[in-house]
């Protein structure tokens, strides 16, 4: 296991080879990854056809998909006003990420949104709904609601889809998917909302090492190419085949090698100077 002391000796302010999802790592130089955040992006801020208000992106496994959600999350645009045709100078698009592995029934749900609206809480998912309602209805913000994985909950999110086309489009949802042959049947019923859908392929091997040496500028380290070099760096990628997960992996374990080594020649000199002196 890597410690903190070995990362700051190393030259690392923290371990850039985390594998949970961290958008402090973003990489934005991989260029599927950019060609969905601007579709996303276009879709978000388009008041077009209502009724259509839900978009799927899908990717295979490790191809960055909670990265990406997380990031989308977290985007601050402008919000609609009262003219469909014209962004508001108050109201926000007001981003929410869920992960379905952890939201698994109605409540955690709504107490999600509630929390991501600041409505007040309330004892019955009727009141929820209706306090999420009245929120979006007096101001000029709307909800993005970005899930990670196929919803768990239908029935209440297919209700705010739902109100949101008879209100300026209020409520829009991107859900992240991993299986690309079957979108329809992961969604259900929500697919009468479709609006979108993209899917992405893998990074490259030239994008995968690139992301590597980019993670470790970001942790703080000024030459990467020191801690692990070029042909290291592609060998990597080769091995991950394209699952960022993987590479992350792969690296996490290369640089726990190296900085175990490295351990090792320290304590040696150590020793040695000790016996030298009389």
């Amino acid at each position: 296991m890597i410690t903190p002391k070995q990362l700051i000796e190393a030259g690392l302010l923290e371990n850039p080879f985390q594998r949970y999802p961290d958008t402090r790592f973003f990489y934005p130089n991989l260029s599927e990854q950019r060609k969905v955040m601007e579709v996303a992006y276009n879709f978000i801020a388009d008041q077009k056809d209502p009724a259509k208000n839900l978009g799927v992106i899908a990717g295979s496994a490790g191809a960055g998909k909670s990265m990406l959600a997380m990031k989308l999350a977290q985007t601050s645009l402008p919000g609609i006003a009262a003219d469909p045709n014209q962004v508001s100078a108050h109201g926000h698009t007001l981003g929410l990420y869920l992960n379905t592995n952890t939201v698994t029934e109605p409540r955690h749900f709504l107490m999600a949104v509630l929390e991501a609206l600041s409505v007040p809480a309330s004892r019955s998912n009727a009141n929820r709904l209706e306090g999420i309602f009245e929120r979006l209805t007096e101001s000029e913000d709307q909800l993005l609601i970005v899930h990670d994985g196929p919803p768990v909950e239908q029935e209440y999110l297919t209700q705010l889809l739902s109100w949101s086309v008879e209100h300026e489009k209020k409520i829009k949802t991107l859900i992240f998917l991993q299986d690309l042959n079957n979108t329809v049947s992961n969604i259900g019923s929500l697919a009468s909302f479709l609006g979108l859908y993209v899917p992405f392929r893998v990074p490259t091997n030239e994008e995968v090492a690139a992301c590597l040496y980019a993670r470790m500028v970001f942790a703080g380290l000024r030459e990467p190419e020191k801690l692990l070099s070029e042909a290291e760096a592609f060998e990597i990628a080769a091995q991950s085949r394209g699952n960022l997960n993987e590479a992350l992996r792969l690296a996490n374990e290369r640089l726990e090698d190296l900085l175990t080594q490295q351990n090792q020649v320290l304590m040696l000199k150590i020793f040695r100077n000790r016996n030298l002196v009389p």
